[in-house]
């Protein structure tokens, strides 16, 4: 191996000099964040041509320049390459490469272009919404699964080793402490982790297994809902007798909005004795994945209750039975335009009708205002009957939202539903015509009314 290129930079135990240029091929931009076994530089593999982090062990520089035993800092350091590199999982920070540049010991990792779990976990910070940390734990509790298959446990599971990504993936990192199956003798006696997060058979020096990094996730799970950790002592023997002995106050007490069964998957997950807890990441997610079905199924059935309930009030509606506005929704769109948005534009073709729902908006013919447009205003009939060239354009003039309904999609309907719909419509257009056909013969100076557009 080459030396690496160094700008100002002391191989010192906390790299005090500066922030090196190279290691190996790897170009250094600049410092990520410092944890308990090394630095993290953001990195650029000009030969793959990615962005990289690049981890740099400390405390080496009087490490032979060997692995030494299996205590050494070196060896340890070299544990989260292998345990990493044994991995393969989109919600695990992959590992591209380890090495040694005299006595630098690094690793190269996935770049993770996002930010740990802590923001979230703050006391008195923003709340994730309960939908997506269900999401972010239950996308961990598979990562951790395909670790545990794999023979890997991480014992650090915390909020700093939770990275999300910029499109809210969550990855876990830092593979520093973790144990490698054939690895588990006495090393498994060491009550080594974060404490505010350790499972009491890691603060009792017991045996470790898949359940201790789940009871962890859980410990996350808990302070990412409630801004909390279910323990806290400022004392070390405090803390851990609490987390031995006593249990975690109830989720809703803290929480009272959240659901009972999350209440209850937090409670097993923190369970004291191993046996009581979920015994797989998988079984974890199963049961996440349950609880974010019905949370989606009862937010559909209350939009679709008040989607039908807002419908309910506009005359188009008033002969509809509640399945046939049920079924209008399924083969509608419900769109939002802001002030000054074009709705409609003047020699588009189009198929579509509209029901104003919402708001106020202009009928502009060659630019000019012709009519105002209030919730449940019909336009765009002619459209819907024939597809032809729209005949004026329909500007937004407050926030509105529109009931969009396509031809080819009311097909779909039941054939009651589609009887009511067209019934309704045939009376809607025919008054609409009457009243543009009685204006223009009363008024030759002023301009027609709601003509279908």
């Amino acid at each position: 191996m080459s030396n690496p290129t160094l700008v100002n930079f002391d191989a010192s135990p906390f790299f005090g000099g500066g922030v090196p240029n190279k290691i190996g091929k790897y170009e250094i931009a600049g410092l990520l964040g410092k944890g308990a076994s090394g630095l993290v530089y953001k990195g650029f593999d000009p030969f793959v041509r990615r962005d990289v982090a690049v981890k740099i062990a400390l405390q080496l520089s009087e490490e032979p320049r060997h692995l030494g035993g299996k205590d050494s800092p070196v060896s340890s350091f070299f544990t989260e390459a292998r345990a990493a590199g044994m991995l393969n999982h989109p919600n695990v920070v992959a590992l591209y490469d380890a090495g040694m540049e005299v006595d630098l010991c690094y690793i190269v990792m996935e770049y993770v272009d996002g930010d740990t779990l802590l923001p979230w976990c703050r006391k008195g910070g923003p709340r994730m919404p309960l939908d997506k940390a269900l999401d972010v734990i239950c996308k961990c509790a598979k990562g951790l699964d395909y670790s545990h298959s794999k023979g890997v446990l991480h014992r650090d599971i915390k909020p700093s080793n939770i990275m999300i990504t910029s499109d809210g993936v969550p990855k876990i990192m830092d593979f520093s402490i973790a144990e490698i199956n054939e690895r588990r003798t006495e090393d498994g006696m060491n009550a080594v982790g974060s404490p505010l997060y350790m499972s009491p058979e890691q603060v009792s020096r017991l045996p470790l297994g898949p359940t201790s990094d789940l009871y962890a996730l859980g410990a996350v799970m808990y302070q990412l809902l409630t801004g909390e950790t279910p323990f806290f002592s400022p004392h070390l023997p405090g803390l851990f007798a609490a987390i031995r002995n006593q249990p975690a106050p109830a989720l809703e007490s803290k929480r009272p909005d959240i659901p009972r069964d999350v209440g209850q998957i937090v409670a097993r997950l923190l369970a004291k004795k191993p046996a009581d807890r979920y015994q797989s990441g998988k079984d974890l997610a199963s049961d996440l994945t349950r609880e974010l079905e019905r949370m989606r199924q009862s937010d559909a059935q209350t939009s679709r209750r008040e989607n039908r309930d807002s419908l309910r009030g506009l005359s188009f509606f008033n002969a509809f039975s509640e399945t046939e506005i049920d079924e209008v929704l399924s083969a509608c769109q419900l769109k939002t335009y802001l002030p000054g948005r074009l709705i409609v534009e003047e020699g588009e073709m189009d198929n579509a009708f509209y029901i104003l729902a919402m708001g106020q908006a202009i009928v502009k013919k060659n630019d000019k205002p012709i009519h105002v447009l209030s919730k449940g205003d019909c336009f765009g009939e002619i459209g819907l009957l024939s597809n032809v060239k729209r005949t004026a354009s329909v500007v937004a003039a407050t926030q509105v939202l529109t009931l969009k309904i396509n031809a080819s999609l009311l097909d779909g309907l039941a054939t009651d539903s589609q009887l009511r719909f067209y019934k309704t419509f045939t009376q809607t257009l025919i008054y609409r015509l009457t009243v543009t056909s009685a204006r223009l013969s009363a008024a030759t100076s002023s301009p027609p009314g709601p003509a279908p557009v």
